[in-house]
């Protein structure tokens, strides 16, 4: 059913304030950490001076390597789906060449991730808001309405519950739990209208200096709008990265989708490409993950994107 343009507009300034005060809320943090941390520097500075204390080589020599071997290893555990860095950023991606129109669309996702543990176990929590920007030449699949649109997709979240299984006999890391879709789009467009869940499986191994692995799924639509089709979609995200002593990296990471219920056709998106990264500090408390990746579809459905850029930016929280 579709929505009123009023009530479309009304939502899409909701959800851009909403993103506007997440994103002052994050930055402010970030700014109020690097402010205490930079008058505990100087309060320490005095307090050498004071003393008549100055670092010799070998000790700024090993401060330097210990702040390399921080941000490998910060790097690694970005790179790893199951690992229980918390962290909030977002991800941009730019997709070009949409038919029929060689159309660009935009998709603004939101990213969350916290953690619980318990003992040896962790419940991984992973949250995805998706805000999402189509041209007036990309018309709806079923009604053929078309207009330039822009506001909320469908929410994805995911509970992980994962082990570390590295320093054990499968030398591996392992994590499974549900992933649920919330019909939240405010365009029909833009969303599938199903109330959808399926199963998620993550492995991960990370033999020094590459960290990769898989993340399956599969999901099914249960409940929702009655007009709309049903879902059954598989997911694969085989991952690869390549990393380097002072926090860059290589990585890979496409999603290839197979949509069991489209005619063959228009059943399997398969993107192939990589790009490169870098973990770095904004004060010791804060590291931040920059990424950009390209991606050529190989395959995909009828008058889908022909490649996208991905640009990722996440603030990390180590514990």
């Amino acid at each position: 059913m579709r929505m009123t343009s009023s009530v479309l507009s009304q939502m899409t300034k909701n959800v851009c304030v909403l993103a506007c005060l997440l994103f002052f809320a994050i930055t402010g943090v970030v700014h109020s950490a690097e402010q205490t941390e930079h008058v505990e520097e100087i309060q320490h500075e005095a307090s050498q001076e004071d003393e008549g204390e100055r670092p010799n080589e070998e000790k700024a020599e090993q401060d330097k390597q210990t702040k390399k071997e921080k941000i490998k290893e910060l790097a690694i555990q970005v790179q790893n789906p199951v690992s229980d860095l918390v962290r909030f950023g977002f991800t941009n991606v730019m997709a070009f060449g949409a038919a029929p129109n060689n159309s660009n669309i935009n998709i603004f996702n939101l990213n969350a991730s916290t953690t619980r543990k318990f003992g040896q176990w962790a419940i991984l929590n992973r949250l995805v808001v998706p805000l999402v920007y189509l041209p007036a030449s990309v018309p709806d699949a079923l009604s053929g309405d078309s207009g330039k649109s822009f506001g909320l997709g469908d929410i994805e979240y995911t509970a992980f519950f994962a082990r570390d299984e590295s320093k054990r006999a499968l030398k591996s890391i392992g994590g499974i739990g549900p992933t649920f879709i919330f019909p939240t789009a405010t365009d029909d467009r833009m969303g599938l209208g199903k109330w959808s869940i399926g199963p998620t499986l993550a492995i991960v191994r990370m033999p020094d200096p590459w960290v990769h692995g898989v993340v399956l799924r599969n999901l099914w639509s249960f409940a929702g709008d009655s007009d709309r089709l049903k879902v059954n979609v598989f997911v694969i995200r085989p991952f690869v990265n390549y990393n380097f002593d002072n926090g860059w990296y290589l990585t890979s990471t496409p999603g290839i989708f197979a949509n069991w219920e489209a005619d063959g056709r228009n059943r399997w998106t398969v993107p192939i490409g990589g790009g490169i990264g870098k973990v770095m500090f904004r004060g010791e408390r804060h590291p931040v993950d920059l990424k950009l990746q390209s991606f050529y579809f190989i395959e995909k459905p009828d008058n889908a994107p022909d490649w996208s850029l991905n640009i990722e930016f996440r603030i990390l929280f180590p514990q």
